[in-house]
C-alpha cells in the first residue's frame, strides 16, 4: 500500500533540445516534445510496483479536475488499484522537470489557480484497509506542513502498526527546497522514523538536516536503532545498508544516463517488490539498483525490463 503524493510531471527536454538546435547548422532537423506524465514519489513508486506485477493499492488525495482524471487513468493503466483514493475538489499540482544535457533534472513545483498540495484527513483512509497485513510505504512528501494532513497520515500508519502485522517503509525525501523543515515538520519526521521498519534516503542533504551529522555514514547510522534498517543512497556511489549493527555497501551499475526523473522512485518500488517476495535486505537493494540503473539508461516513463522474474532470480 502506497500512501502520499500524486501529481502531474511536465517533462521539459532542455538538454536534448539544445543538442538538436546545434545540429541545425549541419542540416539535421529534429524535434523535441514536452511530455505530461503521472508523478510524485508515492505515485511513481506505485506505478513501478504495478509494472512489476505487484498490484499495489494507492491512497492519495485525488484531484477533481481533468488532470486528476488523466492521472487516475494513467495509474490504473499501470495496474494500480485506485479504488481507495478519494476525489477532492482541488486541482492538481504540477512538477516541472527540466532535463539537463547530462540527463540530470531540476524540479520546480507549480500550483495552478485552484490547485494545491495533496492533503489527508481521517476520512481519507477507508476502514477496510485495516483488514489484512500490508507492506506500507510513504515518504516525506506526505509531510507537507499542513498539521491536520500530517497528523492524519501519522495516525493511520500508527494504527496500522498497532492493529495489524503490517511493515512500514519510509522514504525521507525531505524536499527542503519546497517544504522547508520547521519544528512541526521535523517532529512528524521523528514520529514516522520511529514507526518505520525500514528508512530510505538519498545523500547527506536528506539525512544531515534530520540528524545534525555532516557525514552520510554517521547520519544514516544515527537512524539505524531499535532494530530499524536504514538504506542510504548517494548517486553513483555504493548504497549503504545499516542492519543489525553491520554496514554493507552495495555497488551501483555504471550505465549511460538518459534521464534521472523517477530514479529514486524506481529504486523504492523495486525494493518493495523484492522485500514483498521475501528477499534479504542486500538482495532487495541489489534488485532495486538493477531496476533503477535500467530505468535511468532508457527513454520512457519509469521503464523496467521485461520478465523481471529472471532479474529477481539473478540477485
Amino acid at each position: 500500500m502506497c500512501i502520499g503524493d500524486l501529481c502531474a510531471d511536465l517533462i521539459i527536454p532542455y538538454g536534448e533540445t539544445k543538442r538538436k538546435l546545434s545540429r541545425i547548422r549541419e542540416g539535421v532537423i529534429e524535434s523535441c516534445e514536452v511530455e505530461l506524465r503521472s508523478g510524485g514519489t508515492a505515485g511513481n513508486t506505485a506505478v513501478v510496483l504495478g509494472k512489476l506485477g505487484e498490484r499495489p493499492v494507492f491512497v492519495t488525495d485525488l484531484c477533481g479536475d481533468r488532470i486528476g482524471d488523466f492521472l487516475k487513468r494513467e495509474m490504473e493503466g499501470h495496474g494500480v488499484d485506485m479504488s481507495f483514493s478519494r476525489v477532492g475538489e482541488r486541482g492538481a499540482m504540477v512538477c516541472i522537470a527540466v532535463l539537463e544535457e547530462d540527463g540530470e533534472r531540476t524540479m520546480f513545483p507549480w500550483i495552478p489557480p485552484g490547485g494545491g498540495y495533496p492533503t489527508f484527513t481521517e476520512e481519507s483512509f477507508d476502514p477496510r484497509l485495516f483488514h489484512g497485513e500490508w507492506l506500507l510505504f510513504t515518504g516525506g512528501m506526505s509531510l507537507n506542513n499542513d498539521g491536520k494532513s500530517m497528523g492524519a497520515v501519522l495516525s493511520f500508519i500508527r494504527q496500522m502498526k498497532e492493529r495489524t502485522s503490517s511493515r512500514f517503509v519510509f522514504d525521507l525525501n525531505t524536499r527542503i527546497e519546497t517544504y522547508g523543515l520547521n519544528q512541526e515538520r521535523r517532529w512528524y519526521y521523528q514520529q514516522m522514523i520511529g514507526l518505520a521498519d525500514v528508512v530510505m534516503g538519498s545523500g547527506i542533504e536528506e539525512f544531515g538536516p534530520l540528524t545534525g551529522k555532516e557525514e552520510l555514514k554517521e547520519a544514516a547510522a544515527a537512524l539505524a536503532v531499535d532494530g530499524r534498517r536504514v538504506i542510504a543512497r548517494d548517486g553513483k556511489k555504493p548504497v549503504l545498508i545499516f542492519e543489525n549493527g553491520d554496514v554493507t555497501a552495495v555497488e551501483t551499475a555504471d550505465v549511460p544516463v538518459v534521464s534521472t526523473v523517477g530514479a529514486g522512485d524506481t529504486f523504492n518500488g523495486a525494493f518493495l517488490c523484492a522485500e514483498n517476495h521475501g528477499l534479504s535486505t542486500v538482495e532487495s537493494v541489489k534488485f532495486a539498483n538493477e531496476m533503477a540503473g535500467y530505468m535511468i539508461s532508457h527513454k520512457g516513463h519509469l521503464e523496467i525490463p521485461e520478465k523481471t522474474e529472471k532479474w529477481l532470480k539473478r540477485v
